[in-house]
C-alpha cells in the first residue's frame, strides 16, 4: 500500500510537469511556461455613484426634500412600487415623505427644584438626583394609547377572519 502511495505521488509530479518539459507544441516550445501561471485579479467591482449620506446630502430640488413612493398596477396586474412615475396612461398613487422628519418626540427632562448647592457639592451630587426624564402621568397614558392600539388591532384581526369565513 506504502509503494501504491509513493507510485501515486511520483504520477502526479509528472503529470504537472510533463506540459511545462517534455511535451512539445508545434513550434517546438513546451505547451506551458511558468510566466503563464498568474494569479487571478482580485480588484472589486465598480459600484454606482451614490449620495454622500454620511455629510448630509442636499436633498433632490425636484421632491423639495421629500422623497415620493409611487404604486401602480401593471397590465399583468403587478403590483409595482418605485421612486420614478409609471408610464403614461396607468393610474398610480403617490406618497411623500420628509426622511428630515423626527418622527419620534423628544423626551423632555423633568428636574425637580432642589437647594443651592455650594461648588464643591455640586461634584459630590449622585446621578439619581439629576431627575426623571418620564413622569408617572405620561406613563400612564403611553399604556393607555397602547392598550387602545392593542384593542382596534384585535377588532382589525376579528373583522379580517370574519371576512374570510
Amino acid at each position: 500500500m506504502k509503494l501504491f502511495g509513493k507510485l501515486l505521488i511520483a504520477a502526479l509530479v509528472l503529470s504537472v510537469l510533463l506540459p511545462f518539459t517534455i511535451l512539445k507544441g508545434k513550434d517546438g516550445r513546451p505547451l506551458m511556461s511558468f510566466s503563464d501561471i498568474k494569479a487571478p485579479s482580485l480588484s472589486l467591482p465598480s459600484m454606482p455613484d451614490m449620495p454622500d449620506l454620511a455629510n448630509n446630502a442636499k436633498p433632490s430640488p425636484v421632491s423639495g426634500g421629500k422623497d415620493i413612493i409611487y404604486k401602480w398596477k401593471d397590465s399583468k396586474g403587478v403590483l409595482h412600487f418605485s421612486s420614478s412615475p409609471p408610464p403614461e396612461g396607468i393610474e398610480f398613487t403617490s406618497k411623500g415623505y420628509d426622511p428630515n422628519a423626527n418622527l419620534i418626540q423628544s423626551v423632555e427632562v423633568i428636574t425637580e427644584p432642589t437647594e443651592q448647592l455650594r461648588p464643591q457639592e455640586k461634584q459630590a451630587q449622585a446621578p439619581s438626583d439629576i431627575g426623571n426624564p418620564y413622569s408617572p402621568a405620561k406613563v400612564e397614558k403611553l399604556f393607555k394609547d397602547a392598550q387602545n392600539v392593542e384593542k382596534l388591532l384585535n377588532d382589525r384581526l376579528k373583522h379580517q377572519e370574519a371576512l374570510i369565513n
